[in-house]
C-alpha cells in the first residue's frame, strides 16, 4: 500500500487531502500539534492513517515524526510528502507586527523546507531504499494573491 506524509491534517484542505487519499487505499501519516487532533483523527480513520504530533517549525519533532515513518516503511520508499500546513495573518503589511509576520514566515517558508529535509531520504534520496522515489506537493493559498 503507497504511503504518504500529509502535514496540517487536523482541518481545512490537509484534512481533505488525507481523507482522499484514505479512501484510495492510502497509508497516510499525518501531522497535528495537539495531541487530541490525533486522537480525533485515529478514530475517524482507523489503522490506515497514523498521526505524527509535531509544529512543522520545531526541526527536532519534525525528525523524531520522520524516524517513525523510516521505521513503518521498512526500507521501503515514501509515495509522496504534501506540505499543507501554513498560518496566515489576514492584515495588511503595514499593520502586521513584525512577530507575526515572523512567524508567518516560520511557518509557511522555513517549515515546509524543515518537512522536506526531514523526509527527503524516504523518499527516495537514500539509493537503498526499495521502490520508485516518492513526490513533494507543496500546498499554498489563494490568500497570497
Amino acid at each position: 500500500m503507497p504511503t504518504v506524509v500529509v502535514t496540517g491534517v487536523s482541518s481545512g484542505i490537509g484534512w481533505g487531502t488525507a481523507n482522499v487519499l484514505l479512501q484510495h487505499g492510502f497509508q497516510v501519516f499525518g501531522s497535528v500539534r495537539k495531541s487530541e487532533d490525533a486522537d480525533r483523527l485515529s478514530a475517524e480513520w482507523g489503522e490506515a492513517f497514523t498521526p505524527l504530533l509535531f509544529d512543522i517549525t520545531d526541526e527536532q519533532a519534525v525528525k523524531l515524526a520522520a524516524a517513525v515513518v523510516r521505521d513503518r516503511l521498512q526500507g521501503q520508499t515514501l509515495f509522496g510528502l504534501v506540505n499543507n500546513a501554513g498560518s496566515a495573518v489576514p492584515a495588511p503589511l503595514i499593520y502586521q507586527p513584525i512577530r507575526d509576520y515572523r512567524q508567518q514566515l516560520e511557518v509557511n517558508l522555513i517549515g515546509p523546507l524543515i518537512v522536506i529535509q526531514a523526509f527527503v531520504d524516504l523518499l527516495g534520496a537514500d539509493h537503498q531504499r526499495s521502490g520508485q522515489p516518492g513526490r513533494i506537493v507543496n500546498i499554498s493559498s489563494v490568500g497570497g494573491k
